[in-house]
């Protein structure tokens, strides 16, 4: 005689989202970023699956990225909205912020947006040694 199965065990009763195939996408780090990879990696990239619906927060968090950690992030080389669900094959690169000393950031993005006003304002106000291009 076949036993009674527990609730949840038949996979007739599960959820179509834990059905759903894991998405493969690609994380690049950089400089004291690299710490955070799962195994060493001469390139700083490793692949990694994650469920449908994942954000670039679900992926620092899975490295165990500190939250308030001020990073830069790209995502196919764009400068992503936060929240935006991740799509299969996307590269994820996430880096110190480039100028500046920007201190911590609870925000995906925002560091981003800050060092990219940091870098257009030094490149906008020239010093007085600077040499015209003619």
């Amino acid at each position: 005689m076949e036993q009674p199965r527990e609730p949840g065990s038949d996979p007739a009763w599960r959820s179509a989202a834990s059905r759903r195939t894991p998405l493969k996408v690609e994380v690049r780090l950089f400089a004291a970023f690299l710490a955070y990879l799962p195994a060493p990696d001469p390139q700083g990239a490793v692949a990694l699956d994650v469920p449908p619906g994942s954000t670039v927060d679900d992926v620092a968090r899975r490295l165990r990225i500190p939250p308030d950690l001020a990073r830069v992030v790209l995502v196919n080389g764009q400068d992503p909205e936060p929240g935006r669900p991740l799509d299969a094959g996307d590269v994820i690169a996430i880096f110190p912020p480039l100028a500046g000393g920007m201190g911590r950031s609870t925000r995906e993005g925002s560091a981003a947006s800050a060092a990219a006003s940091s870098t257009a304002e030094s490149i906008s106000a020239p010093t007085s040694r600077a040499t015209p291009l003619t």
